[in-house]
């Protein structure tokens, strides 16, 4: 069977950024699994999947458009030491979760980002909100492992849970 519309999807697979390194592999965390149609994965890495068979390898190379979008500027943040707790143990390069907040400075009700601590001074700490792989092309390289027709329940179970997760 080969991919297409409202299939159940297995692969295996590495995703290397820009300069070719492997930032991200299935030995890692076990194989992806997603249905195929249902914007479960990067619509222009579905598009390249399309009409692949089990077994089939495929090399897919991504624009930065196409995958983590471009880097932002206006995502580099400088934020006020005080909003952090004083006895944070923050270094830069850390990956920390942060709350948002409206123009009021009223927490927006479970907003959250992560961003990565660029540089820490007495008075704040400069963030970066840019997705890691922001402006870099990357390529994924996938073994298709498994291919078959979702059933109704898969394909309703997987649309509730994206809807849940999605908060809607």
């Amino acid at each position: 069977m080969k991919i297409e519309h409202d299939c159940l999807v297995e692969l295996e697979y590495q995703l290397k950024n820009g300069k070719g390194e492997v930032v991200e592999h299935s030995t890692e965390r076990g194989p992806m699994v997603y249905l195929h149609g249902h914007e479960e994965i990067l619509p222009a890495l579905e598009d390249g999947l399309e009409g692949a068979a089990e077994g089939e390898q495929r090399s897919i190379c991504l624009e930065p458009d196409q995958a983590y979008g471009p880097f932002d500027p206006d995502q580099i943040l400088s934020v006020p030491r005080s909003e952090f707790p004083a006895d944070a143990e923050i270094v830069p390069g850390d990956w920390i979760t942060i709350s948002l907040s409206d123009d009021d400075d009223e927490e927006v009700d479970g907003e959250e980002m992560d961003a990565r601590v660029l540089e820490i001074s007495p008075d704040a700490i400069t963030l970066d909100a840019n997705h890691p792989l922001a402006g870099q092309q990357v390529v994924f390289e996938m073994k298709v492992l498994m291919v078959r027709k979702a059933t109704e329940e898969e394909i309703e179970a997987r649309e509730q849970a994206t809807e849940e997760d999605e908060g809607g």
